[in-house]
């Protein structure tokens, strides 16, 4: 009896959620789809079980459990919405009258149903090379749940189901990671900006790699905060096994950054080192030689690329530059051209990526024209990133004053920023690509947001208030100079908008912190 108690919930669950997707998915005969979701929701609904009893335990906190179902409620239900509107209310392309949001989803998922429904091996998904998919790992994913659950009609939800509850999972996964590592008030405020991020939600209800990837470093962190308590063994399982499976046949180079990120934290942590300890850094590199032969094998199949072994990565970071240049002119704007004829040439480089750390970028989002309904995905994403951003502003120097240079919580704020600078210059500005590279890195961003709220409470700093401040206001300005480009105000060039706002914030710090010297002094007097 306790037992059906128990597994009635998770009963009525499944059912329900197969049952409503089975209902709007109307690629063939109404709820004709319902026994491939029901399996799905399934195996999902036992994975959900199995993370929660390993990160969580038998119970858990009832606002965890709210988090976990919001996140993917949000992230199938956008999803979902996204399938209907954008043919009728999008743009007149191809993968918007498909539904799909990403061009990459729709090229990766239009080659999975291709191979699913051939007389091909899926196995092929690694071997041939295919444009939509480098690596072949998620072609190969895709086209297996193709095969398997849905054959005979193409059915995209399927894969969003999937993508939203891989997405979902790095909830449980940060807050174990920020619990064990930084406490309990970390991880809530930790867990529920995952579970919230715009950009997140957007990735988790499309058919990308970014979901699995970023999932996939919240496992592996969660992992390396077993291995600072202690548990070895169950924290090798969590990185080996995040990056094995999740990433490794995703993305070689994903999976070599996230080894390489969590062997860091324990360099820069200066952790005891053991013989056991020797043993899971020789494993962990030997995973990443692997993924390095894994880059290779991949790259040295793309055009312009020449070389064998080492050498097709030399030859890749040679073609960054030219790559960088290319993506520079492809996303010029009239005013970005203008701005670059009046400045230096050694200076469109870092205008460039600064410009990509303020992406996606608000004031344009509210004043640009396009239709509504990607004019509400800007504002929505653009209102996420400028909510987040005074708390990593915030974080860096405070733990450096706080705990100093070997403190994880300075690792994590600096990591922040230094995986935010290689997108912004990856994706020259881009205001699509960069954003979900960093994205990928939400873990960190989250529980160094959640660190910076705690460390402002508990020490009564001004100074998080104050960045705050600075970023409102800093964004308000730009959005009444871009205001101009349309003849709403009267318009002014885009280095006197950055000079004002230059100004404003050096004589708001320099004012803020004389005021400190001031107080301090009619205090020790």
């Amino acid at each position: 009896m306790n037992r059906l108690r128990v597994l009635l919930p998770w009963i009525i669950g499944v059912l329900g959620v197969s049952c409503v997707l089975a209902a709007v998915d109307f690629e063939a005969k109404p709820l004709s789809g319902w026994p491939a979701y029901a399996a799905l929701c399934t195996i999902s609904a036992g994975l959900i079980w199995l993370t929660w009893r390993w990160v969580v335990g038998r119970t858990g906190p009832r606002w965890l459990a709210v988090a976990l179902g919001l996140a993917l409620t949000l992230r199938m239900g956008v999803g979902v919405a996204l399938v209907y509107a954008l043919p009728r209310v999008g743009y007149d392309t191809k993968p918007q009258r498909a539904g799909y949001v990403f061009f990459d989803a729709y090229t990766r998922d239009t080659d999975a149903w291709s191979l699913a429904t051939s007389d091909e091996r899926l196995l092929t998904a690694f071997t041939e090379q295919r444009r939509s998919d480098q690596y072949g790992g998620l072609l190969f994913l895709s086209a297996l749940t193709y095969r398997l659950f849905s054959p005979e009609v193409h059915r995209p939800l399927l894969i969003v189901l999937i993508s939203a509850i891989i997405s979902s999972l790095a909830v449980l996964f940060t807050w174990g990671f920020a619990r064990l590592c930084l406490g309990q008030r970390v991880s809530i405020i930790g867990a529920w900006i995952v579970a919230l991020n715009p950009d997140a939600i957007l990735l988790g209800a499309s058919q990308m790699r970014e979901p699995f990837i970023g999932t996939a470093l919240a496992i592996a962190f969660y992992g390396y905060s077993l291995i600072r308590r202690g548990l070895l063994k169950q924290g090798l399982v969590s990185i080996l096994g995040s990056t094995v499976i999740l990433v490794l046949p995703i993305s070689p180079p994903f999976a070599f950054a996230i080894l390489g990120v969590v062997g860091l934290a324990w360099l820069w942590e200066v952790q005891p080192m053991s013989k056991r300890h020797l043993w899971l850094l020789l494993i962990l590199a030997i995973v990443a030689f692997v993924a390095i032969f894994l880059i290779i094998r991949s790259w040295s199949t793309i055009e312009n690329l020449n070389g064998s072994g080492i050498g097709v990565i030399l030859e890749w970071w040679r073609s960054v530059g030219g790559q960088w240049q290319r993506n520079l002119l492809a996303t010029q704007s009239d005013w970005f051209r203008r701005l670059f004829k009046t400045t230096p040439t050694w200076a469109h480089m870092p205008l460039v990526v600064v410009y990509g750390l303020m992406r996606p970028f608000l004031p344009a989002a509210i004043i640009d024209h396009g239709a509504p309904l990607w004019r509400a995905i800007a504002v929505w994403r653009g209102l996420g990133w400028v909510a987040l951003l005074p708390f990593l502003l915030y974080a860096p120097l405070s733990s450096l004053r706080k705990s100093g240079w070997r403190d994880l919580s300075t690792y994590l704020a600096f990591l922040v920023w230094l995986t935010a600078l290689l997108a912004s210059y990856r994706g020259a500005g881009d205001q699509w690509d960069n954003p979900r590279y960093r994205t990928v890195f939400l873990v960190a961003q989250a529980v160094v947001a959640g660190w910076a709220w705690v460390h402002a409470q508990e020490s009564r700093s001004p100074w998080l208030w104050r960045t705050i401040f600075l970023v409102g206001i800093s964004t308000t300005l730009f959005t009444i100079w871009y205001s101009g480009r349309y003849q709403w105000l009267p318009y002014f060039k885009v280095m006197h908008a950055a000079a004002v706002v230059g100004g404003f914030v050096v004589l708001f710090l320099g004012g803020s912190i004389l005021f400190d010297m001031i107080q301090a002094r009619r205090t020790n007097a």
